[in-house]
């Protein structure tokens, strides 16, 4: 008894007051909402710092619209991030927090020099969360930054999440966060992989990135989609990496073939020319009707690798008035959209093995087949991955045809 109540009296005097550390009111602290890095020309890092500015924030105020008046920019050359805070903090009147950072923008120069000094110090701070977005952009993170004004929200911290959050509804881009990149960067398998981010011109031009079979529907890179208008700054593709060195960004295209794979796939629109009118595009929301399945030899001096995807979709538009909700043509399009995703899977997949990136992770499903992690590490799967045979079957289910049961074509005024 007496042991117990000596224990409870410590653990309030413990507990009692504040801290060192956390002895500020609320108003006397900088809360950074995103970080964005940029290498400079002798190495050094340029460290921006994108800052709450709470009255802008509050409820009422005139400036309380838009990215920025609700924040602002600061700008730091320091040798790492450390003396970036360090730096920040003395021109500061307030104390710099970073705990409620929700995205650090890495510039492409600087990820494809390679960012091993960068992820030690960010999974190590205290105030640096897991669940930070990791985000590569195109040209300089300050310019992305500068740009980066959303009309609807009032804080770039919440577009941000929203951002993330409306990546399943498209899958043109996949969110990662600081730990799942950190995982992946120590894993003997899976490739590091970052949010794609860029800058559009928004002068209406198209930029694809490549034309799909068919030759109307196009994919894209960051900053590259054919718009005018509203934040200039998007989410899209995705940044590849080999260890700490990003190789290549993935085009929507591939992104989605990836996220079908990953199984992070809920549901997007597709479009496929018409099997029997090719002018015309048949439009269709599909999802993953399973998880893929994923079965990998190892037994020969190569590698098979067998992948069989199973997706589910529901038509949405059928403009040539064919009426495809019936059996003897729903097969014909079953088939053109299963040929269309196979190939951007076979695509995606031998641009990743020319990288030497194993960007799906199979190599987890090799893990089994090893005694010992001494074993598997020998087997040397990053090797082994750009030589490994490639099997994909996709095969898809068109469930439903939307509000209409049967498709009837326009009428049309008989000619002489």
């Amino acid at each position: 008894m007496r042991f117990a109540v000596m224990i409870l009296l410590i653990t309030c005097i413990l507990t009692t007051g504040c801290s060192n550390n956390g002895a500020r009111e609320t108003d006397e602290i900088a809360w950074v909402i995103s970080i964005g890095i940029d290498r400079a020309e002798d190495g050094d890092l340029l460290v921006t710092y994108r800052i709450a500015v709470p009255a802008a924030q509050a409820a009422g105020s005139e400036n309380g619209s838009g990215g920025k008046d609700s924040s602002t920019l600061i700008t730091i050359k320091a040798p790492s991030l450390a003396e970036a805070r360090n730096l920040l903090n003395a021109s500061m009147s307030r104390g710099v927090n970073l705990s409620q950072v929700t995205a650090i923008v890495i510039s492409e120069d600087l990820a494809r020099h390679g960012i091993e000094d960068l992820i030690g110090p960010l999974l190590r701070f205290r105030e640096f969360r897991g669940t930070i977005f990791i985000i590569v952009c195109t040209g300089k993170a300050l310019d992305i930054f500068e740009a980066n004004k959303p009309p609807l929200e009032s804080i770039v911290s919440r577009w941000i999440h929203n951002s993330m959050r409306n990546y399943d509804e498209t899958s043109y881009f996949i969110s990662f966060n600081l730990q799942e990149f950190y995982t992946r960067l120590k894993s003997n398998s899976g490739a590091p992989l970052a949010v794609g981010y860029g800058l559009n011109p928004l002068s209406g031009q198209d930029q694809a990135a490549d034309i799909q079979p068919g030759g109307k529907t196009k994919t894209y890179l960051p900053g590259d989609v054919p718009r005018q208008g509203s934040n200039a700054t998007e989410f899209m593709g995705t940044a590849v990496f080999k260890e700490d060195k990003m190789v290549g960004f993935l085009d929507t295209g591939e992104t989605r073939a990836l996220s079908i794979l990953l199984n992070t796939f809920s549901y997007g629109f597709l479009s496929v020319p018409d099997p029997l009118a090719t002018k015309h595009l048949v439009t269709m929301s599909i999802r993953n009707g399973r998880a893929p399945k994923i079965d990998i030899d190892i037994s020969g001096e190569e590698p098979v690798i067998n992948v069989d995807v199973l997706l589910e979709g529901e038509i949405s538009g059928l403009p040539t008035g064919i009426a495809y909700e019936s059996k003897e043509y729903l097969n014909l399009l079953e088939t053109q959209v299963s040929n269309t995703l196979q190939q951007q899977i076979v695509d995606m997949l031998a641009r990743t093995q020319a990288w030497g990136t194993d960007v799906v992770d199979f190599g987890y499903f090799i893990r089994p087949k090893f005694l010992t992690m001494g074993e598997l590490k020998n087997y040397d799967w990053d090797q082994r991955f750009s030589q490994a045979t490639l099997t994909v079957k996709v095969n898809t289910e068109l469930r439903r045809t939307g509000l209409m049961r049967k498709t009837q074509p326009i009428r049309r005024e008989a000619k002489d």
